[in-house]
């Protein structure tokens, strides 16, 4: 891999809402100061900021410009990602004292794979989602899986049709189910850009872990990547499964952090 090839790679998977392509229900604001997307929902993680650069003196007021943008459209909450590349030094610290809330204290590993994974056979099988039937069950399985409230996941539901003609139409995305025999136990998504596949979103039920689930749609979202001509998966990864990624292939190229903000419409 050439050396700008390799940067672009790592610019994208410290902030792969900056580069990947969107949804015809989305939007995305991008500056040479932060990326903003807004997706439909009512969660906070509708709302994601990320690559932020700014300036030694402006947090304060690039905090309030964005969080007017969400309040613009009616949103209360915002998903923050702060990555190696935020700028200035100690932003954390100071997002932190402008109200904001850590999500999780150790946050995220960055994951880059760009061979294709050491995975075994699986008695799963992961097919994209092209019916509305596939991609419910895909919500109702991510719903279970991350164990969703059930407001968030009735919103899901309430969601599903709009959100399976967007994935329909807009061909920004693959949407992946894996089955035991028919049966729904695990889902994954996996976004495109012109450097590779974002892959978020993965979630297995909770009676059917450890099973190999994570590895199946690993294996086939690099199909995907490579029948696209751009063979690397970038995500992230928690306490808990960033040691199966790395044995997958992954190597870590960084940590982020996420913070949650919650405001005033």
């Amino acid at each position: 891999m050439t050396p700008s090839r390799s940067g672009e790679l790592l610019a994208f998977a410290e902030d792969p809402d900056a580069h990947v392509a969107i949804g015809p229900d989305q939007e995305r604001i991008l500056s040479d100061r932060y990326c903003v997307t807004f997706a439909p929902g009512e969660h906070f993680w509708s709302v994601s900021v990320g690559r932020l650069r700014f300036g030694a003196g402006d947090v304060a007021a690039r905090v309030a410009e964005i969080r007017g943008l969400a309040a613009a459209r009616g949103r209360k909450a915002a998903a923050w990602t702060v990555g190696p590349s935020a700028t200035p030094d100690g932003l954390l610290d100071l997002l932190l004292a402008l109200g904001m809330e850590s999500e999780s204290d150790e946050g995220s590993v960055i994951l880059v794979l760009t061979e294709p994974p050491r995975v075994q056979a699986s008695p799963l099988d992961v097919r994209l989602v092209t019916t509305y039937e596939d991609h419910l069950a895909a919500v109702e399985v991510g719903s279970q899986g991350f164990e969703f409230p059930s407001e968030d996941a009735l919103d899901e539901r309430r969601r599903a049709p709009d959100s399976f003609e967007s994935e329909r139409r807009g061909r920004h995305s693959v949407r992946l189910v894996a089955l035991d025999g028919g049966r729904p136990v695990a889902t994954a998504r996996a976004w495109f850009s012109p450097f590779g596949l974002y892959l978020g979103g993965a979630a297995t039920i909770p009676s059917d872990r450890r099973r190999g689930a994570m590895s199946a749609l690993v294996a086939r979202a690099w199909e995907e990547a490579a029948r696209s001509g751009t063979p690397a998966l970038v995500t992230f990864g928690g306490r808990m499964a960033t040691p199966a990624l790395q044995q997958l292939g992954f190597r870590a190229v960084g940590r982020v952090r996420h913070l949650v903000d919650r405001f005033d419409a």
